[in-house]
């Protein structure tokens, strides 16, 4: 039986021509805005906000998901030993899961969206991309695995590594629309998430001065998710923070340039002078062993 794993994520821009296809994309999604005045609504954001949005990934030098992303395929790849063919798809950018697959066949495709909280707005869009894809094959999904305990230890240690006593620990995730939020599980997952891991950081001792949940991402007048990193950040001020991007296993412009520059300028200016941002999973060995561990279960 021939087995295939695509790991989903969104996309990103290495150029401005690729930012302009992602923003067109991802607000013609039906998961991102329902009303058919996503046409318009698409057609205008994009008009307005590439050359603007393009000058914060130049600060970056354009997204490095694709490096992450295809190292990590790579390692992955090794440990797969020929049990399974490993692929990468993006929803708003190329490579699409039409471009993997176009001329491939399998019994069973597993789909491993690279977000660990469920949410319609990142994995259910990418599976209703996949089911418009494949008719013939058997589909297995990953749904969300954010309380996976060994997904959860290379978090810790990655926080553990910027540990101060006298820090707060801010969580940052992803906002969403309360109009969305209010109708998905995106939130709850969050919540839990924190939970969860407050307890293990407890029970390892590794204690700081306090843990927050903070929102990062918020887009125009609509009202979002909160508490905004922003306002939690001038809350704390001027303690120092340790920034870990709890809805992100793939490093992007919302963590290379929100977090690692935007935000950390807004600390500064509230008196903040000690800001540390972990680094997401990216393609570290411990993270492709979790992955293939997890593969190998699902098949």
């Amino acid at each position: 039986m021939k087995k295939a794993v695509v790991l989903l994520n969104m996309g990103g821009a290495r150029d401005k021509k690729e930012l302009k296809k992602f923003l067109k994309n991802m607000f013609l999604d039906r998961r991102i805005i329902a009303s058919p005045m996503r046409y318009i609504i698409s057609f205008f954001i994009t008009l307005l906000r590439t050359n603007k949005v393009w000058e914060n990934y130049k600060l970056i030098g354009g997204s490095k998901i694709y490096e992450h992303t295809q190292n990590l395929v790579r390692k992955i790849n090794t440990l797969a030993k020929g049990d399974y063919d490993i692929f990468f798809a993006m929803r708003y950018t190329t490579p699409t899961i039409a471009d993997v697959f176009h001329d491939k066949n399998y019994d069973e495709v597993l789909l491993f969206p690279m977000y660990p909280h469920f949410s319609s707005t990142t994995t259910l869009s990418s599976f209703d991309d996949a089911d418009k894809f494949f008719h013939d094959t058997k589909l297995l999904k990953i749904e969300h695995f954010f309380d996976d305990e060994r997904f959860n230890e290379i978090i810790i240690d990655a926080i553990k590594k910027h540990h101060d006593g006298n820090a707060h620990l801010i969580f940052s995730a992803h906002s969403l629309p309360l109009s969305i939020a209010k109708r998905d599980i995106y939130e709850k997952h969050i919540r839990q998430h924190v939970e969860i891991l407050s307890r293990q950081l407890e029970s390892k001792n590794i204690r700081f001065a306090d843990i927050h949940l903070a929102y990062q991402s918020k887009l125009g007048p609509i009202k979002w998710l909160g508490p905004s990193l922003d306002e939690v950040l001038k809350n704390i001020a001027p303690a120092p923070v340790v920034i870990y991007p709890i809805s992100f296993t793939i490093d992007n412009s919302e963590t290379d340039f929100e977090l690692g520059i935007y935000y950390k300028n807004i600390a500064e200016s509230f008196g903040i002078t000690s800001y540390k941002l972990c680094k997401a999973q990216n393609d570290g060995d411990r993270f492709a062993e979790f992955i293939d561990e997890k593969i190998r279960e699902s098949f």
